[in-house]
């Protein structure tokens, strides 16, 4: 399995929060792949930048983007993210732009989405979603 971590999950990875981090660790233990798509890691980054403590946050946050696969997105992945756009307009259930593009190229590529914001992901039909905030007994997988 692939998975695609999303912001808030690196985010928490790089603070060190308790449960997220042994996930993340477990993951990688029981080797499964893991990869960021490139809005994601923006994110992560800009988040750095506009912290009172950039370089602590950015030695961080490139620690961890050095232990995983970047992928790129590609026209497929971008069309995946017009038509779940399309769709989600039409149902009045839109969701964030950065969102589509990181959940249309899992949803394209087959793989599991790792983050919190289940509110926005679980609106995407047929995407696989994990929070790993969240005991791995209370775990939805939609």
């Amino acid at each position: 399995m692939i998975l695609s971590l999303d912001t808030n999950v690196m985010i928490d990875i790089c603070n060190g929060r308790a449960g997220v981090r042994e996930r993340f660790d477990q993951a990688v233990e029981d080797g499964f792949e893991i990869v960021v798509n490139p809005v994601a890691s923006h994110e992560l980054l800009y988040g750095c930048l506009i912290s009172p403590r950039p370089q602590h946050h950015l030695d961080r946050a490139q620690a961890l983007l050095a232990d995983l696969r970047p992928v790129d997105l590609t026209h497929e992945d971008s069309l995946a993210a017009a038509r779940i756009r399309q769709d989600l307009r039409r149902a009045g259930r839109s969701i964030g732009a950065y969102d589509l593009l990181i959940a249309g190229q899992a949803l394209n590529r087959g793989w599991t989405m790792v983050s919190a914001n289940l509110r926005e992901y679980t609106r995407v039909e047929n995407l696989r979603v994990v929070d790993w905030t969240r005991p791995a007994s209370h775990q939805t997988e939609d």
